[in-house]
């Protein structure tokens, strides 16, 4: 896309920095700029827009968070090359990535699967209504589509309702999906929280992002029908593929 396409916004009552993200949400969805194309400069976009740098870092904020472009430090901005081929569910629909993603037509593999015991902290015996000394099963991995690292999972469990002989059959990567084919566990609902961050040193490791990309974190609880915690999970995602919504009520 040619700089000379930018063009000043007109004035409306919604706020500045949110006009700015429209009209650049709108030239990615109408492919004036493409996935994988860099955006001009902060300062060439802010003159041609005909808005303040501040203005337009919170707009560019915004749609780095939603996946629709991505900051590279020291290089600049690019459209997401992974835009309009994202990964979309509800949060008020309990289903796996798995699912998610078979739902859409998409394979996906885990990387790098790691499982350990340990001794419940303080926080997941309060969390799980457990004693202190109670084993824990941690399983962390990364899911991967097309080759690319989508999401970087870490769930925990009371050992006494997931060991780490229950990921040596035929774990798929969903600890959710695995816990709803055991007969005596009954999944019944979760609660979840979701979030915005920056990669720390290890995610961008696991992720193969650079340090500081922006993030989407979704911590997660797994109840059972007598309302008791027996899971917990922290699932932290690449933006550019993934994209949740709330259907309110």
């Amino acid at each position: 896309m040619s700089t000379e396409a930018m063009k000043p916004l007109r004035v409306n009552r919604a706020p500045l920095s949110a006009q700015v993200q429209g009209y650049l949400l709108d030239l990615v969805k109408a492919e004036t700029l493409q996935p994988g194309e860099q955006l001009p400069s902060e300062n060439e976009l802010a003159i041609q827009l005909g808005v303040s740098r501040s203005t337009l870092r919170e707009a560019l904020l915004n749609l780095e968070q939603e996946g629709v472009i991505v900051r590279k430090h020291g290089v600049g901005t690019f459209v997401a090359s992974g835009y309009g081929q994202q990964l979309e569910t509800g949060l008020e629909r309990l289903e796996s990535v798995l699912e998610l993603a078979a739902r859409q037509g998409l394979q996906t593999a885990v990387a790098d699967l790691q499982t350990s015991q340990e001794p419940a902290s303080a926080e997941l015996a309060a969390r799980f209504q457990i004693s202190a000394d109670t084993l824990v099963t941690r399983v962390s991995r990364v899911i991967v589509v097309r080759n690319k690292p989508v999401a970087y999972m870490v769930d925990v469990a009371p050992a006494f309702v997931l060991s780490p002989a229950d990921l040596e059959a035929s774990f798929n990567g969903s600890v959710l999906d695995l816990l709803r084919r055991k007969p005596d566990v009954h999944i019944a609902q979760a609660v979840a929280d979701i979030m915005a961050l920056n990669a720390d040193d290890l995610m961008a490791a696991k992720l193969r992002v650079a340090p500081q990309q922006a993030l989407l974190l979704l911590e997660e609880t797994l109840f059972n029908d007598q309302c008791v915690a027996v899971e917990f999970s922290c699932n932290y995602f690449i933006p550019e593929y993934f994209r949740f919504h709330v259907v309110r009520r």
